[in-house]
């Protein structure tokens, strides 16, 4: 298990270490252009009373909405925009509610960073400086939190295909997703869905073994050791309780797919005290191998 755990982390530090700048320039350049305009329409934003047009405008859009928020020190998420201003961030609602963009934009200009924008607690405009630096640091700001979103998905979802081109090379089939309430709802055996509801619980993957019971499978990726406590005991620990209470020990078996960084005490609880079978994404093999044990 360590010299697994090892040869996982060494994997994932050579993935970051090699990983190169385009994504992240990308969406730097994507960015730095919103934070320019929007700084500039910074008097007007502060106006009162408030353009609830503008203020649509600043959040119509995955891009623009995030850039609007991350003007806050520390950036403020959506949910707790919403909750905060007790208005929905809604581009074709607020263009009819003053009063709803008015506390939008007034949650946003009580948190506002006030090192990236000085100029707006001294009632003054910034200086050329001043301003590039601002759009740096709030460009970079943003990127960095889109690069983080995708690694996780694209990494998660590498993982999954993985998988399933194993099962698929083992001569199993993948059928169409479905939720899976009962057991007898799932693939027939030697077939095989992406994620669904099993049971009431999110797999992200499930297929029926030769012998009829259900293989659950989780694919994680991990960060760091106190991520993996969260994505493997926490997440996949507990949706394995689920299941084996509500599916049957005898008639289920959950399994996780792992690459990253884990702490080995995370692994040796999870299979140990939770009943998740583990399987590394760098040695898929083993999985390839207990479904052709159970044949």
């Amino acid at each position: 298990m360590e010299a697994d755990a090892a040869v996982a982390k060494s994997s994932f530090r050579d993935e970051r270490l090699l990983e190169p700048l385009d994504l992240y320039n990308h969406f730097f350049t994507v960015f730095a252009d919103i934070f320019r305009a929007l700084i500039d329409k910074f008097p007007r934003i502060a106006a009162d009373p408030v353009d609830a047009g503008l203020i649509a405008d600043l959040i119509d859009g995955r891009d623009a909405q995030k850039a609007f928020r991350y003007l806050t020190a520390p950036p403020i998420s959506e949910d707790d925009l919403e909750t905060v201003a007790g208005v929905v961030l809604s581009p074709s609602r607020l263009r009819t509610d003053a009063d709803g963009a008015k506390r939008i934009r007034d949650a946003v200009l009580t948190i506002i960073d006030p090192h990236r924008f000085p100029w707006l607690a001294e009632g003054r405009q910034p200086s050329n400086d001043e301003r590039e630096r601002a759009v740096v640091a709030s460009a970079a700001l943003a990127a960095s939190s889109d690069v983080g979103a995708r690694r996780r998905n694209t990494s998660k979802e590498a993982q999954e295909q993985a998988v399933k081109d194993l099962l698929a090379g083992l001569g199993m089939t993948e059928v169409k997703a479905r939720d899976i309430a009962i057991l007898t709802a799932a693939p027939a055996p030697g077939h095989f869905c992406g994620e669904t509801r099993l049971a009431g619980t999110r797999a992200d993957v499930v297929a029926r073994l030769a012998d009829d019971r259900v293989l659950a499978l989780e694919c994680k990726v991990s960060n760091s050791t106190v991520n993996s406590y969260k994505r493997l005991v926490h997440d996949t620990g507990g949706k394995a309780a689920h299941w084996y209470q509500q599916l049957g020990r005898a008639q289920v078996v959950p399994c996780a797919v792992l690459s990253g960084v884990y702490g080995t005490a995370n692994l040796a609880d999870v299979q140990e005290n939770k009943g998740v079978y583990l399987f590394w994404q760098h040695r898929l093999g083993d999985l390839a191998a207990f479904v052709e044990t159970v044949k």
